[in-house]
């Protein structure tokens, strides 16, 4: 569904992304691994074209998405949970939800404000309440939720559970794995490894701009040396 082939991406001159190349199937998790700043969240943004790669292709559903601006992404069906949660904080939770939403490819089971509150019932007791007014987790969950609300064909998790507290990313996590029974393909970037390796499928481990090990969770549960050389953990 998606093929990333070979994308360079920069910030003025510094070159951040060296020839990388990624795919996710309909219905995969995938994850991207590494210590912070090794170009993470640049791969993201490149995908979607916040950040455009100076060369290489991006394909989605066998559309050519190289150097389009990110609504096109979106509207192709690739919705992002950015790095910050980055919510309106002067709309309220139903409104944050609302504002994105959308049914562009057709899906016959769309996301919609019930079955988000269905999701996560804590954004139903705060319906009202402002976007500053949550709390880290509920922001979070914001997040996702309006992410869901463009019913998009992949959805990627950027940092899901930077910051938060274990017992809401335990919270964050169970509803992740109920998005993704749904059907749903997601690519996600985090550091909780135990977590990733129970959650996903295959798994891509970045240092400096270039992914070093990719494989299945099996593989990456059996190689703790990895853990440890490219994850300090």
């Amino acid at each position: 569904m998606l093929h990333v082939t070979d994308i360079e991406t920069f910030y003025g001159q510094s070159q951040i992304l060296f020839g990388i190349d990624i795919s996710v199937d309909a219905g995969e998790v995938v994850t991207v691994m590494g210590r912070n700043g090794m170009g993470k969240t640049t791969l993201l943004r490149s995908i979607i074209g916040l950040t455009p790669p100076r060369s290489g292709s991006i394909r989605f559903n066998d559309k050519d998405l190289t150097g389009q601006p990110s609504y096109v992404a979106a509207r192709s069906g690739i919705a992002l949970v950015p790095e910050g949660r980055q919510v309106f904080p002067t709309l309220t939770v139903r409104e944050n939800l609302i504002c994105t939403a959308a049914n562009r490819l057709g899906a016959a089971d769309a996301w919609t404000l019930e079955k988000v509150y269905e999701l996560f019932p804590k954004l139903a007791e705060r319906s009202n309440a402002l976007g500053c007014h949550l709390s880290g987790g509920e922001q979070q969950m914001l997040a996702i939720g309006r992410a869901l609300m463009t019913n998009g064909k992949l959805l990627m998790l950027d940092d899901a559970t930077e910051g938060l507290a274990p017992m809401i990313c335990e919270e964050i996590w169970c509803c992740v794995d109920k998005i993704k029974a749904t059907g749903q393909a997601i690519m996600i970037v985090d550091r909780d490894i135990e977590t990733m390796i129970r959650i996903a499928d295959r798994h891509y481990i970045m240092e400096k701009g270039r992914f070093v090990w990719t494989g299945n969770s099996d593989t990456l549960a059996a190689e703790p040396e990895i853990w440890q050389h490219y994850l300090g953990v």
